[in-house]
């Protein structure tokens, strides 16, 4: 189950859905707080009885500052995430398990474009077929693929389809 071909799939396939990264300015706010944070304890915490506390300041500032800058390459390098220009918001990717006696239900739910009844088939723990799932939070675009899980790799059931769009 490879979700970067599916991404891709589903770009060529749809022209309103596109491959866009998500803002960098939250990252950048969290390593700015982990800079600030403890400059600031030590210029407002002076004397011995506060030493513990400005050291705990300190580590979570340089965690804060690390785990930021992690998040921003993570952003900035990333391919990015599918987005619907139309409605101006990205999509949620879910993958959901059924078991293989569940096909032909799930199948026929994907071919009538019907999501409310695709999202009520039964799932379960076992990941013998697994349905990579991307939609809109409303439920207004949702496209889907169907994977079964055969001599340790996951096989393609179906191609990738728009249910509601």
């Amino acid at each position: 189950m490879n979700k970067i071909k599916f991404y891709e799939a589903l770009y060529t396939s749809c022209s309103y859905i596109v491959a866009r990264r998500k803002s960098i300015v939250l990252p950048i706010l969290i390593i700015v707080a982990g800079i600030v944070l403890p400059l600031a304890s030590t210029m407002l915490l002076k004397g011995s009885e506060f030493d513990n506390i400005n050291s705990a300041v300190i580590l979570l500032g340089i965690a804060l500052a690390i785990g930021g800058a992690i998040w921003l390459l993570g952003r900035v390098n990333g391919k990015g995430e599918p987005f619907h220009t139309e409605k101006g918001k990205f999509l949620v990717t879910k993958t959901l398990s059924y078991d293989r006696s569940r096909r032909s239900e799930v199948l026929k739910a994907m071919g009538s474009g019907n999501l409310e009844a695709l999202l009520a088939v039964p799932t379960c723990e076992v990941s013998a077929l697994c349905l990579l799932l991307t939609m809109l939070d409303d439920k207004s675009f949702a496209a889907a693929q169907l994977f079964e899980y055969a001599e340790l790799e996951y096989r393609e059931l179906s191609r990738v389809t728009v249910i509601k769009g």
